[in-house]
């Protein structure tokens, strides 16, 4: 190495250690300037994400519960008992009409509770060749109370009377064997429900009539496949 290489060396080192002092410098300046930092990882989630919540409300809103309590409950429970005056001009029976569950009607039952009777009309699985659709109509029944098929008195239990009228039905099944094998005459003695007695089958045609007292609502409810009149107590 000659003379002027060996002084040309030092000058060389002090200029390389002050570009390195620049660019360290220059680098903090920039992170302090507010420069962005290295992006996240694939997968990380930024603090400010908002989160989701999946837990229930606590409690419903006073309005939610309203609208809850107002509806039918899964328990056929009546609704409350209205005022006489309103009970009167609500609980006028209006005439239904619907389809049925079945061609089928094997049983029916009776039953109370605290402030309602029951009728359940029970069905079966339908005909694999119903003779048409089955149709099923509550009105309300005006005496005289007779047997449809031979024109006999009925003496109805009761102050008041529904007309249960099932048609397209199949009255008996393969085997000639009759498809309705429950009581055709129920008498009970409840607060409300007095009698249900079946006083036409023939021709596809299976009619109810039902005598209670009092002045309560009358309902129609269908439960799976049966069928169910309520009557609440007054």
């Amino acid at each position: 190495m000659n003379p002027e290489t060996r002084r040309a060396a030092p000058l060389l080192v002090l200029m390389a250690i002050a570009v390195v002092v620049v660019l360290a410098v220059a680098s903090g300046l920039g992170r302090s300037r507010g420069e962005p930092s290295p992006s996240p990882l694939i997968g990380s989630v930024p603090s400010a994400a908002p989160s989701v919540s999946l837990e229930p409300s606590i409690e419903p809103s006073s309005s939610a519960s309203e609208s809850a309590s107002a509806g039918p409950s899964a328990g056929l429970s009546p609704s409350p008992s209205a005022s006489a005056s309103a009970s009167a001009a609500a609980c006028t029976v209006t005439p239904q009409t619907g389809l049925l569950p079945s061609d089928r009607l094997v049983s029916i039952d009776v039953a109370t509770s605290a402030t309602v009777d029951f009728v359940t009309f029970v069905f079966d699985n339908g005909s694999l060749s119903p003779a048409g659709p089955p149709r099923g109509d509550l009105t309300v029944a005006k005496p005289p109370f007779t047997y449809g098929s031979s024109g006999l008195p009925i003496n109805l239990h009761g102050q008041h009377a529904l007309q249960v009228r099932f048609s397209g039905m199949s009255l008996s099944n393969d085997a000639g064997e009759p498809t309705f094998t429950g009581d055709p005459d129920v008498i009970v003695d409840y607060p409300a429900l007095k009698q249900a007695i079946q006083y036409d089958e023939s021709e596809g045609i299976s009619a109810w009539y039902i005598g209670y007292d009092g002045t309560a609502c009358v309902g129609l409810v269908r439960d799976g496949s049966d069928i169910l009149i309520t009557i609440a107590h007054s």
